[in-house]
């Protein structure tokens, strides 16, 4: 089956500047003066546009079968690596991986071309890698390399994304792996499994199970002349839907206790249409200081846009007990007697 991913500007969002398509967090930028005990409050709005984003926090590692039958679009992924490495950084702060498997016949069963990184002549050299070769009885390691490549280091607060190329299925179990394994490991670690086939890869189902339970798609009828295209659609379809929003606080220092009304959104959402979400954050002193730190919107867990925030929190706050609120009108009052006192005698 192939997905259609439904919004027709995705791919044309990736090559305009950010500011126009981003999504965001207003104000982006707070500060505020308060004692100890103090609080304030404002409301915060977070902005998921109606196409894909320009400013997420977004981890892509590439993961192919590089057994013999592979090489056309081993080929062609070599060739257009550049362009699908500049092309996808165009999703905002972006960084990729990339591995191979074959057998545990072969050479190798999985090879970690490139861990997790920012840079995409890393990541491309890591593309360069690979090379078809082994295989010969047609099931292959699939389910170890995904388990493998779920323990990659995938920054903390990023969407994941897998996007796997294979044209036979896997055996299970394999190298102390089982389909189960598997995908509870791509689960436990909020991986998105976006899957191409090229021939077989879902041959018994076992494709569409992994990537629907991880939120993605199996995408069959691949076209290896359109590979960037190919590539893009399945990355970016991992943004077209989504069911959370909320705002992360981890950052908060200890100093200032910082809270949020409703703590997240939770629905069915889709970007065919501009939606903002409105929080009130509180903001409460707990000990003297300058406070800097970000707050970030997250869209299913993954950051999508940040905002910073400064916090000088001052002396005790102390709200006049009653008792002491009288006296001290007594005392004001007594004050304005003899000042009066004093003018009549002169």
């Amino acid at each position: 089956m192939r997905r259609s991913l439904g919004f027709g500007l995705v791919l044309a969002a990736l090559f305009v500047p950010a500011t126009l398509f981003a999504d965001s967090i207003t104000p982006d930028t707070f500060s505020a003066t308060l004692g100890v005990g103090e609080s304030t409050t404002i409301t915060k709005t977070v902005t998921v546009t109606d196409s894909a984003p320009t400013t997420a926090k977004v981890d892509v590692f590439f993961l192919v079968d590089s057994t013999g039958s592979m090489g056309g679009l081993i080929n062609s992924v070599k060739a257009s690596a550049s362009s699908i490495l500049s092309t996808t950084a165009g999703l905002g702060d972006v960084a990729f991986g990339v591995g191979e498997y074959r057998d545990i016949y072969d050479t190798f069963t999985y090879r970690l071309n490139q861990d997790i990184t920012t840079s995409q002549a890393a990541a491309q050299a890591g593309i360069n890698n690979w090379f078809a070769g082994g295989g010969g009885d047609f099931y292959e390691a699939n389910l170890f390399a995904l388990e493998e490549a779920a323990g990659a280091s995938w920054r903390t607060g990023s969407t994941r994304i897998l996007v796997w190329f294979g044209d036979a299925p896997g055996h299970d179990p394999r190298a102390g792996s089982t389909e189960a394994s598997a995908t509870a490991a791509l689960v436990n670690a909020g991986i998105t499994v976006q899957a191409l086939d090229l021939r077989s890869l879902d041959l018994t189902g076992q494709a569409s199970r992994i990537t629907a339970a991880t939120g993605g798609a199996v995408y069959s009828g691949i076209n290896t002349s359109q590979i960037v295209t190919e590539i893009q659609d399945a990355i970016v379809a991992t943004f077209a839907e989504y069911s959370t929003v909320s705002l992360d606080l981890s950052g908060v220092p200890t100093g200032v206790t910082v809270t949020s009304v409703p703590g997240a959104y939770v629905g069915s959402f889709t970007r065919d249409a501009t939606r903002t979400f409105d929080f009130d954050v509180t903001f409460t002193g707990d000990a003297p200081g300058t406070y800097s730190f970000d707050i970030n919107a997250l869209v299913d867990g993954g950051i999508v846009a940040s905002e910073a925030d400064r916090i000088v929190v001052g002396d005790a706050y102390v709200i006049p007990e009653p008792a002491t609120m009288a006296l001290l009108g007594m005392g004001l009052a007594g004050a304005g007697l003899a000042s009066r006192r004093r003018r009549r005698k002169d």
